[in-house]
């Protein structure tokens, strides 16, 4: 009697396999194009809304869902309103602080 062979896959399994295959091709593909769009959507939404509470010298960086914030600030407090206004924001993960205060003098 000869032996089966157990080393051919099933039609089923060859095909769930071929639709992970598309479907994490479909993921790539769509973070390849999507994610500029989705950074400089956030930038400009993150922009304006500084720039409507008068904070108007930050510098946004966003990569991903990361922000982070350089330039400079008139003082510690706008330098908190800034992160506080961006983490408003549910499609920010984490804002990087790095503002420094304009005309700080060290003592």
């Amino acid at each position: 009697m000869p032996n089966p062979d157990h080393s051919s896959k099933s039609p089923l399994t060859l095909l769930v396999l071929l639709a992970v295959m598309v479907i994490a091709t479909l993921v790539v593909i769509s973070n390849y194009f999507l994610r500029p769009s989705m950074e400089f959507e956030l930038t400009q939404k993150i922009t304006k809304n500084l720039l409507s509470y008068g904070i108007n010298n930050a510098v946004i960086n966003v990569s991903g869902r990361d922000v982070t914030l350089t330039g400079s600030v008139l003082n510690h407090d706008e330098s908190i309103k800034a992160v506080k206004l961006i983490r408003k924001n549910r499609d920010i993960r984490q804002v990087d602080n790095k503002l420094v205060i304009k005309n700080q003098t060290i003592e």
